[in-house]
């Protein structure tokens, strides 16, 4: 063999080896890369995607920790505004205030209401009483825990000059939930 049979011999096995290592390359080492860099991106997003978890759950914990700290403070919402109209409830309430201000209960009457999709009780009553012994009765009703408003309050003097007892007609209101509203919201 001459030497240039022998060059041409060898440019061709390089040139054979280049070929089959760019076919081999481009036939199985880039799909590898390439689904590697995919599963790499896919991979980075899952990890955002537990990082995002853990901090949700982070933050549920903390508003259930918030609410369970709460839990007097919620309580206190429900007697507030009860999911029925606890009308015995109200009698109790009303009839403590009354006897703590010493004031004599002359009528007392209940009417459930719902109006406008508002559930209420009307609540009429009359007392003869001192004016202070009303401003007493009045600063009871506010910081009773159940909604109640005062909607009307009549004051007539007495016949009697000598009396320093008032008539007093008050209409009131107290409001609650009923389960369809509670469902509702």
């Amino acid at each position: 063999m001459r030497e240039t049979s022998k060059q041409n011999l060898a440019i061709l096995f390089i040139t054979i080896i280049v070929t089959a290592t760019i076919f081999f390359f481009i036939r199985f080492i880039q799909p590898a890369i390439t689904e590697f860099k995919e599963l790499s991106a896919m991979i980075k997003r899952e990890k955002e995607k537990i990082l995002l978890l853990k901090e949700y759950k982070a933050k549920s914990e903390s508003l259930i920790q918030a609410y369970l700290s709460l839990g007097d403070q919620v309580n206190d919402i429900y007697l507030a505004l009860p999911d029925n109209s606890q009308a015995a409830q109200l009698v109790s309430i009303l009839d403590v205030i009354f006897v703590g201000n010493e004031i004599p209960l002359s009528y007392l009457s209940f009417t459930e209401t719902n109006q406008e999709g508002q559930n209420y009780i009307d609540i009429k009553t009359n007392f003869f009483a001192t004016y202070e012994g009303f401003k007493n009765w009045v600063k009871e009703i506010e910081k009773e825990l159940r909604l109640i408003d005062l909607i009307r309050v009549r004051i007539e003097e007495s016949s009697d000059q000598k009396s320093v007892l008032k008539r007093f007609d008050v209409e009131m209101r107290a409001y609650f939930f009923n389960n369809n509203q509670a469902e509702a919201i």
